[in-house]
């Protein structure tokens, strides 16, 4: 950010009595995505003819998906729950999104089609026009996981689309005492339903309680309170935003700046009040944050370029302490060594946890770790909880296997906790395994023993730290991350997916599209680990 912008737009520092920030807040942001073509014009076209745009961008759009960036550009970890499906649209779409650090949680039933906004911005005012179906309007179904995704989070964002969805996911907030934000644009029915779920309700100036005709703008704000939210915001633009908190009520002035692009400004907006109520801001002191994210947002062009300008609040708290790098394959069996012996002398079985990117060599090093210590300990992978290649399909997964959400992460977990207390006397717990050579998981096929005294544990997803993931690590007696030379790393990835039947072409385009998008999701893991191996012989 320029020192200009840096007083305008940078989040103000707490009043010494305020609550202290959250260093990296957790948020779940649910509701719509589209795929946005935006055209940035001279003068918006008369009928029947063309004009020729100044600029041309395609990214993921919808308000969760926009907030979603926008909280991760501001350093928190963000969950988009929305509907995507498959086809060049939204994978086009996903890219972008996991591009900017969001991770997607896809709910599209299938033949669900992503829907594509055509977008033109007018340069001389910044203001946009948008023609686009109206993809909230889909019957979007909630998983069956939406309380595990909700549990950890310090925010949910609700943008009012995908009307179950919201219903769902406002009431496993609810019963969490997660903070529930609503970004309430425009009224629609099943609002009547959701609003009294909220912590705050943050509306736009067209907002109309109800959508009662003779409603005026003036009643919005108390209309809101009075059912019981117990914050409320609406915005007009550039114009000062008026909020109510209990009892006190009052207005707060938006910074004056010269509008370029006004697209996504009030998603950048939520996003940046979802991460202020996550990170234990006051309500006028996020609103404040949020007002100068949004005026930020519009002196650039481009739905993505401004996010550079973006600066991430300072870490006040002491630094985590730096993993342990480990270089050869004698350490590392020393080490696991340590872990028998351990278990072996008070009886307790220790479990150790081997993550990475794809293709990093996890399941090799975990093989010839259990083959150095004999019999004393046994190798269980997180792939035997891949989803079936038939369940991928019918949820329109199929074409991104490997993600956090092809695999029955509850259900690893829950196999994870039975292998941690498992004791002699107990009987045999059997796991699923992956089979490379026909691409699929087969149930009851890795034994485990009451008297293996080392359960190793290996999967891309070990160290994540949202949805069901994020319970693996307390699991873990010992967490290794493998960090080896990438691109030795894909070239290896390539090779696999030709031994196994792809043509090469075909092997490489899978492997940046899907495997990439998968290591760059689980890098940032590293810091949760005990052990970073760098082997000089990978």
């Amino acid at each position: 950010m320029t020192r200009a912008y840096a007083e305008a737009v940078a989040p103000t520092p707490p009043e010494p009595s305020a609550r202290p920030r959250r260093v990296r807040p957790s948020g779940l942001f649910v509701g719509l995505t589209t795929l946005d073509v935006v055209h940035r014009v001279s003068a918006p076209p008369h009928p029947n003819t063309k004009v020729t745009a100044r600029r041309q961008d395609v990214a993921a759009g919808g308000p969760a998906a926009n907030a979603a960036v926008v909280f991760a550009a501001l350093g928190g970890r963000a969950t988009l729950v929305t509907a995507l499906g498959s086809g060049a649209a939204a994978s086009a779409a996903r890219d972008d999104l996991e591009a900017h650090g969001v991770r997607v949680v896809d709910v599209a039933p299938g033949g669900f089609a992503l829907a594509v906004s055509a977008v033109a911005v007018d340069e001389r005012t910044g203001e946009r026009t948008v023609v686009s179906p109206d993809g909230g309007r889909a019957e979007v179904g909630a998983p069956g996981h939406v309380h595990e995704l909700v549990r950890g989070q310090q925010v949910v964002l609700l943008d009012g689309h995908h009307p179950a969805l919201q219903t769902v996911a406002a009431r496993a907030a609810q019963a969490a005492a997660v903070p529930v934000v609503l970004d309430a644009g425009r009224w629609k029915p099943h609002l009547a339903e959701l609003v009294p779920r909220c912590d705050v309700v943050a509306a736009s100036g067209d907002f109309r309680l109800g959508a009662e005709p003779g409603a005026r703008a003036e009643s919005v704000g108390p209309g809101l309170r009075a059912v019981g939210v117990p914050r409320v915001a609406v915005t007009h633009g550039g114009e000062p935003v008026e909020w109510w908190e209990g009892e006190r009520s009052g207005t707060l002035p938006v910074p004056a700046v010269d509008v370029v692009d006004t697209l996504g400004a009030g998603d950048a907006f939520h996003g940046a009040l979802a991460w202020s109520v996550a990170s234990g801001a006051g309500f006028v002191e996020a609103l404040e944050d949020a007002a100068r994210v949004a005026s930020l947002r519009v002196t650039v062009a481009g739905p993505r370029d401004w996010l550079a300008l973006l600066e991430r609040p300072a870490d006040p708290g002491p630094a985590a302490p730096e993993p342990v790098t480990a270089t050869s394959r004698d350490e590392l069996v020393a080490r696991a060594r340590a872990l028998v012996d351990l278990a072996r002398s008070d009886g307790r079985r220790r479990v150790l946890g081997i993550a990475g990117p794809p293709g990093s060599g996890k399941s090799t090093l975990a093989t010839q770790v259990a083959d150095a210590l004999g019999g004393a300990a046994v190798v269980v992978g997180q792939d035997g909880f891949h989803l079936a290649q038939r369940e991928l399909e019918r949820l329109g997964r199929a074409d991104r296997k490997g993600a956090p959400d092809t695999f029955d992460a509850a259900g690893f977990v829950t196999l994870l906790g039975r292998l941690v207390g498992q004791g002699p006397g107990d009987p045999v717990v059997v796991a699923p395994e992956f089979r490379r050579e026909i691409e699929e998981p087969v149930a009851g096929a890795v034994p485990v023993d009451p008297a293996a005294a080392l359960v190793i544990t290996e999967g891309n997803y070990l160290l994540l730290d949202d949805g069901p993931w994020a319970r693996v690590r307390a699991l873990l007696d010992e967490a290794w991350f493998l960090a080896p030379d990438d691109a030795l790393r894909v070239e290896g990835l390539v090779a696999r997916h030709v031994r196994h039947g792809r043509a090469e072409a075909k092997a490489r385009a899978w492997v940046e599209r899907s495997d990439e998008a998968n290591a760059r999701l689980v890098r940032p893991s590293a810091v949760r680990a005990d052990v970073v191996v760098r082997l000089t012989d990978w």
